[in-house]
Protein backbone atom coordinates (compact mmCIF):
# COMPACT_ATOMS: atom_id res chain seq x y z
CA UNK A 1 0.00 0.00 0.00
CA UNK A 2 1.41 3.59 -0.79
CA UNK A 3 2.58 5.61 2.01
CA UNK A 4 3.17 9.01 0.62
CA UNK A 5 1.26 12.32 1.59
CA UNK A 6 1.05 15.68 0.56
CA UNK A 7 -1.44 16.90 3.73
CA UNK A 8 1.72 19.46 4.63
CA UNK A 9 0.17 21.64 2.46
CA UNK A 10 -3.18 22.13 4.53
CA UNK A 11 -0.27 23.76 7.66
CA UNK A 12 -1.47 27.06 8.20
CA UNK A 13 1.14 30.12 7.77
CA UNK A 14 0.98 31.58 11.30
CA UNK A 15 2.79 27.87 12.28
CA UNK A 16 4.73 27.47 9.20
CA UNK A 17 6.45 30.82 10.45
CA UNK A 18 6.76 29.73 13.87
CA UNK A 19 8.57 26.33 12.53
CA UNK A 20 11.02 28.28 10.10
CA UNK A 21 12.20 30.82 12.81
CA UNK A 22 12.56 28.02 15.32
CA UNK A 23 14.75 25.81 12.89
CA UNK A 24 16.54 29.16 11.56
CA UNK A 25 18.00 29.87 15.37
CA UNK A 26 19.93 27.11 16.11
CA UNK A 27 21.56 26.69 12.76
CA UNK A 28 22.70 30.25 13.18
CA UNK A 29 23.93 29.70 16.09
CA UNK A 30 26.05 26.52 14.90
CA UNK A 31 27.27 28.50 12.57
CA UNK A 32 27.95 31.28 14.30
CA UNK A 33 30.37 29.43 16.41
CA UNK A 34 32.15 28.16 13.53
CA UNK A 35 32.68 30.78 11.53
CA UNK A 36 33.75 32.71 15.15
CA UNK A 37 36.31 30.47 15.34
CA UNK A 38 37.61 30.72 12.16
CA UNK A 39 37.71 34.39 11.71
CA UNK A 40 39.45 34.70 14.90
CA UNK A 41 41.99 31.56 13.78
CA UNK A 42 44.95 34.20 14.04
CA UNK A 43 44.24 35.30 17.55
CA UNK A 44 43.28 32.01 19.19
CA UNK A 45 46.45 30.65 17.56
CA UNK A 46 48.49 33.15 19.32
CA UNK A 47 46.28 32.75 22.58
CA UNK A 48 46.31 28.65 22.65
CA UNK A 49 49.23 27.80 21.14
CA UNK A 50 53.05 28.44 21.32
CA UNK A 51 53.67 31.41 19.66
CA UNK A 52 57.53 30.40 18.19
CA UNK A 53 56.33 29.56 14.74
CA UNK A 54 53.51 31.40 13.14
CA UNK A 55 52.89 28.63 10.81
CA UNK A 56 52.58 25.89 13.26
CA UNK A 57 50.22 27.77 15.29
CA UNK A 58 47.85 28.61 12.53
CA UNK A 59 48.09 24.75 11.64
CA UNK A 60 47.36 23.33 14.62
CA UNK A 61 44.33 25.76 15.48
CA UNK A 62 42.74 24.13 12.20
CA UNK A 63 43.75 21.16 13.48
CA UNK A 64 41.44 21.32 16.49
CA UNK A 65 38.60 22.48 13.93
CA UNK A 66 39.35 19.55 11.92
CA UNK A 67 40.03 16.98 14.90
CA UNK A 68 36.68 18.41 16.26
CA UNK A 69 34.45 17.02 13.42
CA UNK A 70 35.77 13.37 13.82
CA UNK A 71 32.49 12.89 15.89
CA UNK A 72 30.45 14.21 13.79
CA UNK A 73 29.49 10.87 12.26
CA UNK A 74 28.58 9.17 15.86
CA UNK A 75 26.22 12.36 16.72
CA UNK A 76 24.54 12.13 13.43
CA UNK A 77 24.26 8.41 14.18
CA UNK A 78 23.00 8.99 17.74
CA UNK A 79 20.64 11.84 17.17
CA UNK A 80 19.04 10.38 13.55
CA UNK A 81 18.27 7.29 14.75
CA UNK A 82 17.06 8.79 18.20
CA UNK A 83 15.41 11.76 15.97
CA UNK A 84 13.77 8.79 13.32
CA UNK A 85 12.21 6.98 16.45
CA UNK A 86 11.44 9.55 19.53
CA UNK A 87 10.64 12.81 16.87
CA UNK A 88 11.89 15.66 15.64
CA UNK A 89 11.42 18.16 18.17
CA UNK A 90 13.09 16.60 20.95
CA UNK A 91 15.93 16.19 19.62
CA UNK A 92 16.22 19.60 18.37
CA UNK A 93 15.81 20.85 21.84
CA UNK A 94 18.29 18.73 23.26
CA UNK A 95 20.82 19.63 20.88
CA UNK A 96 20.53 23.27 20.98
CA UNK A 97 21.07 23.39 24.64
CA UNK A 98 24.16 21.16 24.77
CA UNK A 99 25.45 23.17 21.62
CA UNK A 100 24.91 26.64 22.88
CA UNK A 101 26.64 25.33 26.46
CA UNK A 102 29.27 24.33 25.01
CA UNK A 103 29.98 27.24 22.58
CA UNK A 104 29.48 29.29 25.75
CA UNK A 105 31.83 27.91 27.89
CA UNK A 106 34.81 27.48 25.34
CA UNK A 107 34.22 31.75 26.08
CA UNK A 108 36.37 31.12 29.79
CA UNK A 109 39.40 28.43 28.88
CA UNK A 110 42.21 30.26 30.11
CA UNK A 111 44.78 31.28 27.49
CA UNK A 112 48.13 28.79 26.70
CA UNK A 113 50.77 31.22 28.84
CA UNK A 114 47.99 31.26 31.99
CA UNK A 115 47.90 27.18 32.05
CA UNK A 116 50.11 25.93 29.23
CA UNK A 117 49.25 22.81 27.82
CA UNK A 118 45.76 22.38 29.16
CA UNK A 119 44.18 25.33 27.35
CA UNK A 120 44.82 23.65 23.81
CA UNK A 121 43.03 20.20 25.77
CA UNK A 122 40.42 22.24 27.24
CA UNK A 123 39.64 24.02 23.53
CA UNK A 124 39.49 20.62 21.92
CA UNK A 125 37.30 18.43 24.46
CA UNK A 126 34.82 21.31 24.17
CA UNK A 127 34.86 21.52 20.12
CA UNK A 128 34.58 17.98 20.26
CA UNK A 129 31.29 18.24 22.49
CA UNK A 130 29.74 21.36 20.68
CA UNK A 131 30.63 19.65 17.51
CA UNK A 132 28.77 16.27 18.90
CA UNK A 133 25.52 18.06 19.56
CA UNK A 134 25.33 20.04 16.75
CA UNK A 135 25.94 16.61 14.23
CA UNK A 136 22.04 16.63 14.79
CA UNK A 137 20.92 20.45 14.13
CA UNK A 138 21.54 20.71 10.48
CA UNK A 139 20.06 17.83 9.25
CA UNK A 140 17.02 18.16 12.29
CA UNK A 141 16.15 21.60 11.33
CA UNK A 142 16.04 20.92 7.80
CA UNK A 143 14.27 17.68 8.35
CA UNK A 144 12.18 19.63 10.22
CA UNK A 145 10.75 22.47 8.04
CA UNK A 146 11.19 20.13 5.08
CA UNK A 147 8.18 17.79 6.79
CA UNK A 148 5.65 21.07 7.50
CA UNK A 149 6.41 22.95 4.13
CA UNK A 150 4.41 22.34 1.29
CA UNK A 151 5.83 20.11 -1.23
CA UNK A 152 5.85 22.91 -4.36
CA UNK A 153 7.93 25.51 -1.85
CA UNK A 154 9.86 23.00 -0.15
CA UNK A 155 13.02 24.39 -1.63
CA UNK A 156 12.29 27.63 -0.58
CA UNK A 157 11.20 27.60 2.82
CA UNK A 158 14.15 24.76 3.67
CA UNK A 159 16.67 27.28 2.13
CA UNK A 160 16.20 28.91 5.62
CA UNK A 161 18.48 26.79 6.95
CA UNK A 162 21.60 27.56 4.86
CA UNK A 163 20.25 31.17 5.17
CA UNK A 164 20.44 31.20 8.59
CA UNK A 165 23.73 29.45 8.20
CA UNK A 166 25.09 32.15 6.35
CA UNK A 167 23.73 34.79 8.63
CA UNK A 168 25.62 32.80 11.47
CA UNK A 169 28.92 33.36 9.50
CA UNK A 170 28.03 37.09 8.51
CA UNK A 171 27.45 38.26 11.94
CA UNK A 172 30.76 36.11 12.93
CA UNK A 173 32.57 38.35 10.06
CA UNK A 174 30.51 41.52 11.18
CA UNK A 175 32.00 41.18 14.76
CA UNK A 176 35.19 39.87 13.83
CA UNK A 177 35.85 43.23 11.85
CA UNK A 178 34.50 45.13 14.43
CA UNK A 179 36.64 43.88 17.07
CA UNK A 180 40.12 43.96 14.61
CA UNK A 181 39.24 47.26 13.56
CA UNK A 182 38.11 49.25 16.80
CA UNK A 183 40.29 47.03 19.68
CA UNK A 184 43.96 46.55 19.91
CA UNK A 185 45.64 42.64 19.46
CA UNK A 186 46.69 42.76 23.14
CA UNK A 187 42.95 43.13 23.64
CA UNK A 188 41.75 40.87 21.18
CA UNK A 189 44.34 38.44 22.34
CA UNK A 190 42.82 38.84 26.04
CA UNK A 191 39.21 39.54 26.01
CA UNK A 192 38.14 40.45 22.56
CA UNK A 193 37.85 37.19 20.87
CA UNK A 194 35.96 35.57 24.25
CA UNK A 195 32.92 37.61 23.06
CA UNK A 196 31.15 35.99 20.07
CA UNK A 197 31.26 32.36 22.35
CA UNK A 198 29.84 34.16 24.90
CA UNK A 199 26.68 35.34 23.37
CA UNK A 200 25.79 31.74 22.74
CA UNK A 201 24.62 30.98 25.90
CA UNK A 202 22.08 33.64 25.53
CA UNK A 203 20.92 32.89 22.20
CA UNK A 204 21.22 29.11 23.06
CA UNK A 205 18.45 29.77 25.67
CA UNK A 206 15.89 31.87 23.37
CA UNK A 207 16.19 28.88 20.40
CA UNK A 208 15.35 26.12 22.58
CA UNK A 209 12.03 28.68 23.87
CA UNK A 210 11.27 29.07 20.72
CA UNK A 211 11.48 25.25 19.50
CA UNK A 212 9.65 23.75 22.74
CA UNK A 213 6.48 26.01 21.69
CA UNK A 214 5.97 23.59 18.48
CA UNK A 215 4.32 20.44 17.78
CA UNK A 216 6.78 17.82 16.29
CA UNK A 217 5.88 17.33 12.39
CA UNK A 218 3.00 16.22 10.73
CA UNK A 219 5.04 13.60 8.99
CA UNK A 220 6.57 12.15 11.82
CA UNK A 221 3.29 12.34 13.82
CA UNK A 222 1.76 10.56 10.54
CA UNK A 223 4.23 7.76 10.39
CA UNK A 224 4.22 6.78 14.22
CA UNK A 225 0.23 6.49 14.16
CA UNK A 226 0.89 3.88 11.34
CA UNK A 227 3.58 2.00 13.48
CA UNK A 228 0.76 1.70 16.35
CA UNK A 229 -1.54 0.32 13.89
CA UNK A 230 1.56 -2.24 12.86
CA UNK A 231 2.11 -2.98 16.76
CA UNK A 232 -1.64 -3.66 17.15
CA UNK A 233 -1.12 -6.76 14.58
CA UNK A 234 2.64 -7.92 15.22
CA UNK A 235 5.20 -8.45 17.64
CA UNK A 236 6.66 -5.93 20.15
CA UNK A 237 9.68 -5.89 18.17
CA UNK A 238 8.17 -5.04 14.65
CA UNK A 239 8.51 -1.10 15.01
CA UNK A 240 12.54 -1.51 15.72
CA UNK A 241 12.89 -4.11 12.84
CA UNK A 242 11.31 -1.97 10.29
CA UNK A 243 13.66 0.87 11.13
CA UNK A 244 16.31 -1.18 10.91
CA UNK A 245 14.85 -2.22 7.28
CA UNK A 246 14.27 1.13 6.25
CA UNK A 247 17.89 2.06 7.24
CA UNK A 248 19.33 -0.58 5.10
CA UNK A 249 17.08 0.45 2.14
CA UNK A 250 18.39 4.28 3.21
CA UNK A 251 22.07 3.06 2.32
CA UNK A 252 22.35 3.76 -1.31
CA UNK A 253 20.68 6.70 -0.85
CA UNK A 254 22.97 7.78 1.99
CA UNK A 255 25.87 6.92 -0.58
CA UNK A 256 24.87 9.83 -3.22
CA UNK A 257 24.01 12.36 -0.47
CA UNK A 258 27.82 11.43 1.17
CA UNK A 259 29.23 12.39 -2.72
CA UNK A 260 26.85 15.70 -3.03
CA UNK A 261 27.69 16.67 0.45
CA UNK A 262 30.94 16.81 -0.43
CA UNK A 263 31.13 19.70 -2.83
CA UNK A 264 28.71 21.73 -0.17
CA UNK A 265 31.01 20.91 2.95
CA UNK A 266 34.68 21.41 1.09
CA UNK A 267 33.63 24.49 -0.54
CA UNK A 268 31.78 26.24 2.96
CA UNK A 269 34.79 25.37 4.93
CA UNK A 270 37.50 26.82 2.03
CA UNK A 271 35.31 29.42 0.71
CA UNK A 272 34.06 31.21 3.71
CA UNK A 273 35.98 29.97 6.85
CA UNK A 274 39.23 29.82 5.06
CA UNK A 275 39.38 32.57 3.03
CA UNK A 276 40.12 35.19 6.16
CA UNK A 277 43.22 33.31 7.32
CA UNK A 278 44.18 32.85 3.03
CA UNK A 279 43.63 36.70 1.91
CA UNK A 280 45.83 37.64 5.44
CA UNK A 281 48.77 35.05 4.90
CA UNK A 282 48.72 35.37 1.05
CA UNK A 283 47.53 38.68 -0.13
CA UNK A 284 49.05 40.48 2.55
CA UNK A 285 45.53 42.01 3.69
CA UNK A 286 45.37 43.06 7.24
CA UNK A 287 42.73 40.83 9.60
CA UNK A 288 39.77 43.31 9.49
CA UNK A 289 40.46 44.10 5.41
CA UNK A 290 40.33 40.62 5.03
CA UNK A 291 36.71 39.80 7.15
CA UNK A 292 35.28 42.81 5.78
CA UNK A 293 36.23 40.91 1.84
CA UNK A 294 33.93 37.66 3.65
CA UNK A 295 31.17 40.00 5.26
CA UNK A 296 30.48 41.65 1.40
CA UNK A 297 30.75 37.86 0.30
CA UNK A 298 28.16 36.83 2.67
CA UNK A 299 25.49 39.69 2.65
CA UNK A 300 25.93 38.76 -1.51
CA UNK A 301 25.23 34.81 -0.36
CA UNK A 302 22.20 35.19 1.65
CA UNK A 303 20.80 36.79 -1.15
CA UNK A 304 21.36 34.05 -3.75
CA UNK A 305 20.16 31.23 -1.48
CA UNK A 306 16.69 32.04 -1.91
CA UNK A 307 17.03 32.51 -5.60
CA UNK A 308 18.87 29.19 -6.17
CA UNK A 309 16.18 27.60 -3.84
CA UNK A 310 13.30 29.21 -5.88
CA UNK A 311 14.93 28.02 -8.43
CA UNK A 312 15.10 24.22 -8.01
CA UNK A 313 11.50 24.16 -6.98
CA UNK A 314 11.46 25.47 -10.94
CA UNK A 315 13.37 23.75 -13.01
CA UNK A 316 14.70 20.44 -10.22
CA UNK A 317 16.84 20.00 -7.46
CA UNK A 318 19.68 17.67 -9.86
CA UNK A 319 19.44 20.44 -12.79
CA UNK A 320 20.87 23.33 -10.67
CA UNK A 321 23.34 21.31 -8.54
CA UNK A 322 24.84 19.70 -11.15
CA UNK A 323 25.59 23.50 -12.55
CA UNK A 324 27.38 24.35 -9.12
CA UNK A 325 29.44 21.42 -9.63
CA UNK A 326 30.52 21.46 -13.27
CA UNK A 327 31.36 25.36 -12.19
CA UNK A 328 33.63 24.47 -9.12
CA UNK A 329 35.74 21.69 -11.87
CA UNK A 330 36.13 24.64 -13.81
CA UNK A 331 36.06 28.22 -12.12
CA UNK A 332 38.22 26.78 -8.84
CA UNK A 333 42.06 27.30 -10.21
CA UNK A 334 40.75 30.84 -11.62
CA UNK A 335 39.30 31.90 -8.41
CA UNK A 336 42.10 30.84 -5.98
CA UNK A 337 44.57 32.64 -8.37
CA UNK A 338 42.55 35.81 -8.58
CA UNK A 339 42.10 35.90 -4.59
CA UNK A 340 45.74 35.98 -3.79
CA UNK A 341 46.15 39.31 -6.08
CA UNK A 342 44.60 40.71 -2.79
CA UNK A 343 42.85 44.49 -2.93
CA UNK A 344 39.23 44.71 -1.63
CA UNK A 345 37.32 44.91 -5.28
CA UNK A 346 38.95 42.26 -6.63
CA UNK A 347 38.36 39.59 -3.55
CA UNK A 348 35.33 40.76 -3.11
CA UNK A 349 33.89 40.63 -6.34
CA UNK A 350 35.22 36.84 -6.84
CA UNK A 351 34.13 36.02 -3.56
CA UNK A 352 30.79 37.19 -4.96
CA UNK A 353 31.15 35.09 -8.31
CA UNK A 354 32.38 32.11 -6.56
CA UNK A 355 29.20 31.84 -3.84
CA UNK A 356 26.69 32.68 -6.54
CA UNK A 357 27.32 29.35 -7.70
CA UNK A 358 28.38 27.70 -4.44
CA UNK A 359 24.48 28.63 -3.51
CA UNK A 360 23.40 26.44 -6.12
CA UNK A 361 24.33 23.84 -4.26
CA UNK A 362 24.23 25.56 -1.04
CA UNK A 363 20.48 26.02 -1.37
CA UNK A 364 19.35 23.28 -2.97
CA UNK A 365 21.09 20.09 -1.25
CA UNK A 366 18.18 20.46 2.71
CA UNK A 367 15.61 19.67 0.08
CA UNK A 368 16.99 16.89 -1.99
CA UNK A 369 18.35 15.02 0.79
CA UNK A 370 14.84 14.93 2.87
CA UNK A 371 13.58 14.23 -0.60
CA UNK A 372 15.45 11.47 -1.34
CA UNK A 373 14.49 9.57 2.40
CA UNK A 374 11.18 8.11 3.79
CA UNK A 375 9.86 8.86 6.89
CA UNK A 376 11.41 6.94 9.35
CA UNK A 377 14.69 6.89 7.74
CA UNK A 378 14.71 10.87 6.91
CA UNK A 379 16.68 12.51 10.27
CA UNK A 380 19.12 9.09 9.99
CA UNK A 381 19.37 9.47 6.20
CA UNK A 382 19.94 13.39 6.08
CA UNK A 383 22.35 13.27 9.35
CA UNK A 384 24.69 10.49 8.59
CA UNK A 385 25.99 11.56 5.32
CA UNK A 386 25.78 15.44 5.62
CA UNK A 387 28.18 14.64 9.23
CA UNK A 388 30.09 12.16 7.04
CA UNK A 389 30.63 14.81 4.75
CA UNK A 390 31.56 17.61 6.81
CA UNK A 391 34.30 15.43 9.03
CA UNK A 392 36.19 14.06 5.13
CA UNK A 393 35.77 17.23 3.46
CA UNK A 394 34.77 19.95 5.85
CA UNK A 395 36.67 19.96 8.71
CA UNK A 396 39.98 18.94 7.07
CA UNK A 397 39.12 21.96 4.17
CA UNK A 398 41.57 25.02 6.05
CA UNK A 399 44.28 22.80 7.32
CA UNK A 400 44.35 20.99 3.26
CA UNK A 401 44.12 24.91 2.12
CA UNK A 402 47.23 25.67 4.40
CA UNK A 403 49.45 22.34 3.77
CA UNK A 404 48.81 22.52 0.31
CA UNK A 405 50.10 26.30 -0.30
CA UNK A 406 53.13 25.12 2.08
CA UNK A 407 54.19 22.15 0.51
CA UNK A 408 54.00 23.59 -3.08
CA UNK A 409 54.48 27.18 -2.85
CA UNK A 410 51.31 27.76 -4.63
CA UNK A 411 48.74 29.72 -3.34
CA UNK A 412 46.67 28.82 -6.14
CA UNK A 413 46.47 25.21 -4.67
CA UNK A 414 43.65 25.31 -3.02
CA UNK A 415 41.51 24.65 -5.93
CA UNK A 416 42.64 21.42 -6.62
CA UNK A 417 40.66 20.13 -3.36
CA UNK A 418 37.84 22.30 -4.96
CA UNK A 419 38.18 20.76 -8.29
CA UNK A 420 38.25 17.03 -6.77
CA UNK A 421 35.15 17.74 -4.59
CA UNK A 422 33.49 18.98 -7.59
CA UNK A 423 34.16 15.37 -9.62
CA UNK A 424 32.50 13.52 -6.06
CA UNK A 425 29.38 15.52 -6.58
CA UNK A 426 29.29 15.47 -10.13
CA UNK A 427 29.18 11.91 -9.96
CA UNK A 428 26.24 11.35 -7.06
CA UNK A 429 24.51 14.00 -8.82
CA UNK A 430 24.73 11.54 -12.09
CA UNK A 431 23.48 8.54 -10.21
CA UNK A 432 20.35 10.30 -8.81
CA UNK A 433 16.46 10.97 -10.03
CA UNK A 434 15.15 14.11 -9.90
CA UNK A 435 13.20 14.37 -6.61
CA UNK A 436 11.70 18.30 -6.94
CA UNK A 437 7.98 18.29 -6.31
CA UNK A 438 7.03 15.10 -5.11
CA UNK A 439 5.27 14.53 -1.79
CA UNK A 440 7.28 13.28 0.86
CA UNK A 441 7.32 9.12 1.45
CA UNK A 442 6.71 7.28 4.72
CA UNK A 443 8.74 4.74 3.52
CA UNK A 444 11.99 4.50 1.85
CA UNK A 445 10.73 1.99 -0.80
CA UNK A 446 7.67 4.24 -1.95
CA UNK A 447 10.33 7.53 -2.10
CA UNK A 448 10.55 6.77 -5.97
CA UNK A 449 7.07 6.11 -6.34
CA UNK A 450 6.03 9.53 -4.98
CA UNK A 451 3.16 11.66 -6.60
CA UNK A 452 3.90 14.61 -8.22
CA UNK A 453 2.29 17.55 -6.10
CA UNK A 454 -0.17 19.86 -7.53
CA UNK A 455 1.67 23.25 -7.88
Amino acid sequence: MPTTVATTDSVPRSILRRVVIASGLGTLLEYFDYASYSYLATTIAVVFFPPEDRVVALMSTFAVFALSFLVRPLGAFVWGSLGDKIGRKSILATTIILMSGATFLIGFIPSYATIGVAAPILLLLLRVTQSFSASGEYAGAGTFVAEYAPAAKRGLLTSVVPIAAAAGFLVASLMATVLYASTSPEFMQEWGWRIPFLIAGPLGIVGLWLRMRLEDTPQFRRALELEKKQLKTAADQLPATNRWSETRKSLPSMFKALLVMSLNAGAYYLLLSYTPSFLIEEAGMSEATATLVVTIGLVAHIIFIPLAARLSDRIGRKRTLMISSIAFIVLSYPIMTLLSFGGVVLASAVLIVSLMFFAMNDAVFPSFFTELFGTRSRYLGFALPFNVGAMLFGGVAPLIGTWLIATTGNPSSPAFFLMGIGVLSLVGLLMSAETARKALADEQAEVSKAPVATV
